[in-house]
């Protein structure tokens, strides 16, 4: 794409003020596109409508955050390189700054009788509020049975995987397979992606299972197919050689919050079960309840889901932390848009990567379903949060209310009930 094209369609501060503006005023993942879409097309005008629908679609070929993958498209639209850099770092901005105010509280006064009492029947709030994204996500993810049938895949491997029984057997095994099999096992959620991407390949291209045959779009080449063999390659060695190397607590923390990043598709709740495995599970940084407590902060603050990975950041190395994480979470499909902006004529129609995509978004679902089956057996411990949790879900998933109301209104309801 010719960047001087778009150069000069308007000054860098009035794009850096926008997306200030959209990242103060924005709330939820898709309405967040549709503010984007609003400002830049409908009121403003800068881009136009198809240009909005190309970069939204590049988006959801990317991990990460759709809504910043798409304002940063916008800004390369606009003012080339240097836009695709300021449009989503402005757009962060506010939730960063937020949030990272929101973490000194929570870990500074979270002992405190009241502060206690607020997020004790949160925890339930946000149980509802996965569930309503999960049902909201699965309708769109599983359209066939073989999406059905990668989702269930991915609930049976994470299950599995943390049998105690597996993790006996695999302890059991003979020296040369003992490491391999307990490494495998160690990485459930990659599995996951790795299964359901090759599932998503093999069974949902256009053609299958009732959907278009897209006969008249490129397939794989094999030219195509090396180049991409080639990368996964050379990010997978990366990552395996920053693991082995990751001695500090800095690099521990870059390392998880860049995976969390790099395997976060089909939009912010997706991020649910890494962020709950890495901060959880493998690396034993919070607890369940501090898990839970942390993504209710990232419903209140404006901009993307992925804003939890600044409370984490911000647990481990206090405000250094939290503006590493912001800024690792968001790295991986910053720097993948910025690769595609330049080739979108091509990728947008490789139906093989969408088709991988959809697959690894449909094994995900079955992983969101197992880690709210484990949160809600941690967090719905009497009668009173379980009530919440119902009656969020009803006042958001049948009376369709905004999730920050119910937030906000479970916090003061929970104020009362647990003093």
């Amino acid at each position: 794409m010719n960047e001087k094209k778009h150069k000069y369609r308007l000054s860098l501060t009035k794009l850096a003020l926008t997306c200030l503006y959209i990242g103060v005023t924005g709330y939820g993942g898709p309405a967040i596109v549709g503010n984007m879409k609003q400002i830049f097309v409908d009121r403003k005008r800068w881009i136009t409508e198809d240009e909005f629908v190309t970069g939204l679609s590049l988006s959801q070929l990317l991990p990460s955050a759709i809504g910043v993958n798409t304002i940063e498209y916008i800004g390369y639209q606009l003012r080339g390189s240097l836009g695709a850099i300021i449009a989503p770092i402005c757009f962060i901005a506010p939730a960063t700054v937020l949030m990272t105010i929101l973490s000194a509280i929570y870990f500074s006064y979270g002992t405190t009788p009241i502060i206690k009492s607020l997020f004790a029947g949160l925890s339930a709030v946000v149980i509802a509020l996965i569930i309503n994204a999960g049902i909201s996500m699965g309708k769109s993810a599983i359209k066939n049975v073989a999406g059905a049938v990668i989702a269930v895949t991915g609930f049976v491997i994470i299950e599995v995987f943390s049998l105690p029984i597996v993790q006996t057997w695999a302890s059991n095994c003979a020296p040369p397979y003992r490491s391999i099999i307990l490494s495998i096992l160690h990485l459930p959620i990659p599995m996951v992606a790795l299964v359901s991407g090759i599932a998503g390949y093999l069974v949902l291209r256009p053609g299958m299972n009732g959907s278009s045959n897209g006969d008249d779009l490129p397939r794989p080449t094999a030219k195509s197919g090396t180049f991409w063999l080639a990368l996964s390659a050379a990010i997978l060695l990366i990552a395996v050689i920053l693991a082995l190397t990751a001695r500090t607590e800095t690099t521990r923390l870059l390392l998880a919050i860049l995976r969390v990043g790099s395997l976060t598709f089909g939009g912010g709740f997706m991020s649910i079960p890494l962020f709950q495995h890495e901060s959880v599970v493998a690396n034993h940084w919070l607890t369940h309840k501090q898990f839970l407590d942390g993504l209710a902060l990232g419903q209140i603050t404006p901009g993307p889901v992925l804003i939890t990975a600044n409370f984490i950041g911000y647990h481990q190395l206090g405000v250094i932390g939290a503006l590493l994480g912001s800024i690792a979470i968001f790295t991986p499909g910053a720097v993948g848009m910025f690769v595609l902006a330049h080739q979108h004529d091509k990728v947008k129609h490789l139906l093989w990567l969408q088709s991988m995509v959809r697959g690894i978004v449909a094994g995900f679902m079955g992983v969101l379903l197992s880690v709210v089956i484990g949160l809600a057996m941690k967090s719905l411990l009497d009668w009173k949060r379980v009530c919440i949790a119902i009656v969020a879900l009803y006042v958001i998933l049948i009376a369709k209310k905004d999730p920050l109301w119910v937030i906000l209104g479970g916090a003061l309801l929970s104020i009362f009930i647990f003093k």
